[in-house]
């Protein structure tokens, strides 16, 4: 009698085991990496990010937050939207952000001047990014959050 009971439960967690999905509805997003490390002036920011997502539809649009960290107090700008172009249906895959400078890092970011430089010099910026992506059926992903992106000005 013990015996069956115990073959019937671990057939039950193995149907279970076996029965879940690999990944979630909700699109997941990760860090691969980020270059370079400094933006320069007129530079670009190239992020590699993961995606995981069971529809694998997650060609809808991107959001993306800049806020700056070195203000006597954080500066959170608009959420910048981004189309994502469409591409194969897949669970898993990964994609390059590219932020230019003028237009995605510094635009609405007036420059923190250095106190008491001679000449006049600009402080670099440190950003944090906030990063979601938005599928075909509306989930959005959670929030891919990249901290210590320096931008020279």
């Amino acid at each position: 009698m013990k015996t069956r009971i115990w073959l019937a439960m671990i057939i039950v967690v193995g149907m279970i085991a076996c029965g879940k999905d690999k990944f979630q509805t909700i699109p997941q997003l990760t860090l691969r990496s980020k270059s370079p490390e400094v933006v320069p002036v007129n530079g670009t920011l190239r992020l590699n990010v993961e995606y995981t997502d069971k529809e694998g539809d997650v060609s809808d649009s991107l959001f993306i937050v800049r806020q700056r960290l070195n203000v006597r107090g954080p500066v959170q700008l608009v959420p910048s939207p981004y189309d994502v172009p469409d591409f194969p249906h897949t669970d898993k895959g990964e994609f390059e952000i590219s932020l230019a400078y003028q237009v995605n890092l510094i635009f609405g970011l007036p420059p923190l001047r250095i106190p008491g430089s001679n000449p006049v010099r600009n402080e670099i910026d440190t950003l944090r990014l906030k990063i979601v992506a938005k599928d075909k059926a509306g989930n959005k992903s959670d929030t891919l959050v990249v901290n210590n992106i320096y931008v020279t000005r």
